[in-house]
């Protein structure tokens, strides 16, 4: 059993495959139409990463809505979430005039004052942990899952510096590739090696990322496991 999030990166990434099997080139057979290839390549890459995305802020999805649902204290929720979620909010009283703060003030203490006194429950907003994310590097996804209690999610969900130093700089690949390709850099190209390779280390990555979170995350939000 996995989260809603795991299920629909699964399904997803399953496009993937279908690009690959409409490649015209045999395995190990002269290129046929190149042009084709090229760009069945290009936007498997661009999917993919797409994809990968959406798992990650599907699953921040379900874990606010873990929160939102349970009896949690503030004191059980991360430093580190309860500021990102404070974050915008806060910063744009900064930059209203002094005269002008009250209602933000007012809006601040009514959505975010149970994360740092003694207001009332109220939900948390799964977007406004999730405004700096873009595409999916590691070193982000890395930042994600730290807001959510876990340190580094690589290191939880490998067991040799070989699988994580290799799953790091794949997923690096990917989103760098589906930067260039989706910035019109024409010389950005990649094999159909390169995405068999994306594709099974996404799938990799969020089936174990899954497994961690869901246990991990779920002793502080008083669950055994969320999914």
């Amino acid at each position: 059993m996995g989260s809603n999030a795991l299920n629909g990166v699964l399904v997803g990434l399953q496009e993937a495959d279908h690009l690959l099997q409409a490649n015209p080139t045999p395995r190990g057979g002269f290129p046929q139409r190149p042009e084709v290839v090229r760009a069945l390549n290009r936007a498997a890459v661009v999917l993919i990463a797409s994809h990968l995305e959406r798992y990650l802020r599907a699953v921040n999805e379900e874990l606010t809505d873990g929160v939102n649902a349970s009896a949690v204290l503030r004191t059980d929720i991360p430093e580190t979430l309860r500021l990102q979620h404070s974050r915008n909010i806060v910063d744009e009283l900064f930059k209203t005039q002094w005269n002008k703060r009250a209602g933000k003030l007012g809006g601040f203490v009514t959505s975010d004052g149970w994360l740092w006194g003694q207001s009332p429950k109220v939900d948390l907003e799964a977007h406004r942990l999730l405004k700096w994310m873009r595409t999916p590097k590691p070193d982000r996804i890395q930042r994600l899952f730290a807001l959510w209690g876990i340190g580094n999610i690589f290191e939880v969900i490998t067991r040799t510096s070989h699988t994580r130093q290799r799953m790091w700089l794949k997923l690096q690949e990917l989103a760098d590739k589906r930067n260039n390709i989706a910035h019109g850099d024409v010389s950005a190209e990649a094999t159909y090696q390169d995405v068999q390779s994306y594709v099974g280390i996404v799938r990799q990555f969020c089936k174990r990322c899954d497994r961690a979170v869901g246990r991990l995350a779920g002793r502080w939000i008083k669950g055994s496991r969320l999914w």
